[in-house]
């Protein structure tokens, strides 16, 4: 039996539904097939398998991906460089007749044009020449729509319902005929009549050249250096015939696989500059993270997401999980922009969970642009996986920006104080950073917009407009207020406020003065954690925000990739109303304890290395007695004299991270030119103590000190050798208390398990996908924390073997009806 995935007839004399797949034809013994794409990847290549002829895929990393397909395997399309431009044989097709089949799965629409409301299509595949006016394709634009065009008697002619749309993340088998004896032109999807055109005259099929492309149009679109008419998703099965084939060769059988549209993990492989436990999508383009939630015992983020190339352009939510928020994994797209007040894209916002207000569901509230105006509307969960999102039915919810306002409305951010909901969303009124006020009616159900301010900047020098607005309770009946500023005296840079919500709903600060996320210049001019999402779960605050590469469009397009997120932060207040960050605790889950260093009351008067550990992921935690040396600290990703410094010079007060001595992928230059440094606020003076936790991944490092101040930072070191790492100190010797270093998530799977109760027979070990618990008595309970105390799954024993999935992880406490075993170890998968 073989499928047919894409269909398009030219001729013939059957109208109506029919099916689509072949029970009796034989294509490699059709004399009428004239092209026929398997879509299977060799190397670089796909072949024509009628003249035998091979054709390089042309992909951004030179590795086009090979995926289960509708049948068979199928070409992945990254959305901004994946097309093939093959041949067909031209000569061989007819005036009268022609047959163009092929199976397709998006991931998304494709992108054409970022910032204005276009309706030019692409090609799926076709060989047509608007200039010569000849040939035929099947094409798809931005909003989704797709059509069957072809020319005929040196017209072109089109087939398409405009009111349809092709569904995303699974096999579409599209048919479109042309019918010379009854003028007709019919377009189908997956055995339903889509569409019927009618035409006049000789009805000749100018059946067009040997050029056949595949994945894109002949001409291209672009933003910046980004092409963006290239399809994203999955192609397969192409074949072309002379003749109409019968409706008995078109009977319909399912795809041998689902679509999965998730990325190969082999598209960024080698990667150096990929981090292993921070968060962000599996490739392309993110910025702000929103909707840093738990729920239904998982972590989830959802972020702001362009999945047709490294650029931005017409936002979508993304969605990752997590059972620890250091190891990710990446879901279907929550929302698109598929509604007319979204057309632009789904841009920021949050995700608030209330009984009252959401019915006990995370729901998500988000900023919709239309080409015209912003509005903030809301989508609800389909299941508790909060994989699959409806948009309510009442979007907008609120239409537009109040009147007043002088500048942009967007990222709406939910709270409950005293028992009313508000929203509060980043605005500029009167050339100064604000955001307005609503209040939910839960009588008539709406929000009002009548211009009232939660809270304005009393100065330019804080932003001429606010992003990502958002407000927390903390204990003592404080509350913090954080927004990202644009335009502010130090650039983009994230600020926060501590104060009391008002009777009415508005923000009274304790001072109207901010202060900063990041420590210092760390986070002027849009480097550094920006945009924070914030969760509040068991009596802690973790805050998690936008790192930036800041890297030219070169570098992004070499990568394949654009941004990720810090490591999850732990907050507090101190009685100063200073913010308190701290690395979260779960990231001692991440230490390979067999791979570690330790010392202790250690003078260090010039270098002292820190073998074992070394890496591209580790951890770094020292304590020094600050003394006269000229600065101390560390040497990281080392190689022989090429190194980056982290340090501080007592003299100053200044800590200091140097990447001038390394080759590198420059994202800074202009600014901070490799040097970056800060005045700490509070200077440790000689005889105290100064703690430097440093964590590396890949490119970026997130920097505590003193149990204090933070910052994230993005290097690029190019040497894919430059592992080694040393702590220093300069002009005079540093007493070191305690230095430590691990290495970072790459343990072994155990086979055994530590039993503290001898009289057990319980066994309990990995099988690489989890635990398996052996010997478990019927109806008991089986509960597995990690060693934060969160608990990872709960369920009462069925049998006396035990099989539980785990994500990645390190150290577990299994519980079984109150015995407790401790599990080393890391599961892989």
């Amino acid at each position: 039996m073989i499928n047919i995935k894409f269909l398009f007839i030219i001729a013939g004399s059957f109208i109506g539904v029919f099916s689509l797949n072949a029970t009796t034809m034989k294509s490699a013994n059709d004399p009428s097939l004239v092209a026929y794409f398997p879509m299977e990847v060799v190397g670089n290549t796909i072949t024509e398998t009628v003249s035998g002829n091979s054709y390089v895929v042309e992909n951004n990393f030179n590795r086009p991906e090979s995926i289960p397909g509708a049948e068979g395997n199928a070409l992945r399309l990254d959305g901004y460089s994946t097309f093939c431009n093959a041949q067909i044989n031209a000569a061989a097709l007819s005036q009268s007749a022609l047959t163009v089949s092929l199976w397709c799965a998006l991931e998304t629409n494709v992108m054409m044009d970022p910032n204005n409301n276009v309706t030019t299509e692409t090609y799926i595949a076709g060989n047509m020449d608007d200039n010569l006016k000849t040939g035929f394709a099947l094409t798809i634009n931005a909003t989704g729509n797709y059509a069957f065009e072809v020319y005929i008697d040196g017209t072109k002619k089109t087939c398409a319902n405009f009111n349809e749309i092709l569904p995303v993340y699974e096999w579409e088998h599209l048919v479109a005929t042309v019918n010379n004896t009854t003028k007709e032109i019919n377009l189908y999807r997956n055995g339903q009549l889509i569409s019927t055109s009618y035409y006049s005259g000789l009805g000749l099929i100018n059946a067009g050249g040997n050029n056949f492309i595949i994945g894109k149009s002949f001409a291209n679109t672009s933003t910046d250096i980004f092409r963006t008419n290239t399809i994203n998703g999955l192609i397969d099965d192409i074949r072309i015939f002379s003749r109409v084939l019968t409706s008995t060769e078109l009977a319909y059988t399912a795809p041998e696989h689902v679509a999965d549209l998730s990325i190969p993990k082999t598209r960024h492989q080698g990667d150096i500059q990929r981090p292993e436990f921070h968060g962000l999508p599996a490739t392309n383009w993110t910025n702000e993270p929103h909707g840093l939630v738990y729920f239904n015992n998982k972590y989830h983020i959802f972020f702001q997401k362009n999945a047709n190339g490294p650029y931005w352009g017409k936002l979508h939510w993304g969605h990752i999980t997590s059972d620890d928020m250091l190891n990710w994994k990446e879901e279907k797209i929550a929302l698109s922009n598929t509604s007319g007040y979204d057309i632009k894209g789904n841009w920021s916002g949050c995700v608030f969970t209330d009984d009252v207000l959401t019915g006990g569901k995370p729901n998500i509230f988000y900023t919709g642009v239309d080409y015209a105006k912003a509005s903030i509307n809301q989508a609800t969960p389909v299941a508790d996986d909060l994989i699959s999102w409806n948009k309510d039915t009442r979007n907008p919810i609120i239409p537009n920006r109040p009147a007043g306002l002088s500048d942009d409305f967007r990222d709406p951010y939910v709270f409950k104080s005293n028992g009313n909901f508000y929203m509060i969303v980043g605005t500029s009124k009167n050339g100064l950073g604000a955001t307005t006020l609503h209040i939910y009616d839960p009588i008539t159900k709406t929000w009002s917009n009548d211009g009232s301010i939660f809270y304005q900047s009393v100065s330019a020098n804080y932003g001429t407009f606010w992003e990502m607005p958002a407000i927390v309770p903390m204990p003592d009946g404080k509350w913090l207020f954080l927004t990202t500023p644009l335009g502010g005296i130090q650039g983009v840079e994230t600020l926060y406020w501590v104060g009391t919500i008002n009777a009415d709903g508005t923000f009274n600060p304790y001072s109207s003065t901010p202060k900063e996320v990041e420590l210092g210049t760390f986070g002027s001019n849009g480097y550094g954690l920006l945009s924070p999402s914030i969760l509040q779960k068991d009596g802690k605050t973790i805050a998690v925000g936008i790192v930036p590469d800041k890297l030219p469009s070169a570098n992004n397009l070499q990568l394949g990739w654009a941004h990720l997120y810090s490591l999850p932060r732990e907050w507090t207040l101190d009685a100063n109303n200073n913010l308190i960050q701290q690395p979260y605790a779960g990231t001692q889950n991440l230490r390979v304890t067999s791979s570690a260093f330790n010392v202790t009351d250690q003078d260090i008067s010039s270098t002292m290395s820190l073998a074992p550990v070394s890496g591209k992921a580790v951890e770094i935690d020292g304590s020094f007695v600050v003394s006269s040396a000229q600065r101390f600290g560390f040497h990281i990703r080392k190689k022989d004299n090429k190194f980056i410094s982290v340090y501080y010079t007592p003299s100053t007060g200044t800590f200091t991270v140097d990447a001038q001595n390394v080759a590198r992928l420059s994202n800074d230059a202009g600014s901070f030119n490799g040097l970056y440094e800060s005045v700490l606020p509070q200077k440790p003076t000689v005889g105290e103590t100064m703690k430097i936790h440093i964590f590396i991944d890949h490119s970026i490092m997130d920097v505590f000190i003193n149990n204090q101040y933070a910052f994230s930072i993005r290097v690029f070191p190019t040497d894919t050798n430059a592992e080694d790492i040393e702590a220093f100190s300069d002009g005079g010797t540093t007493h070191a208390t305690s230095i430590q270093a691990w290495k970072l998530g790459s343990l072994q799977v155990p086979t055994a398990v530590i039993n503290p109760i001898a009289e057990s027979n319980i066994k309990i070990y990995s099988n690489g996908d989890g635990l398996v618990c052996e010997n478990v008595t019927l109806h008991s309970t089986i509960s597995v924390f990690n060693l934060c105390g969160q608990k990872l799954v709960s369920r009462i024993s069925t049998n006396s073997v035990e099989q539980i999935k785990l994500s990645k992880g390190q150290i577990y406490l299994v519980k079984i009806t109150g015995i407790n075993y401790l599990f080393t170890g890391k599961v892989l998968t």
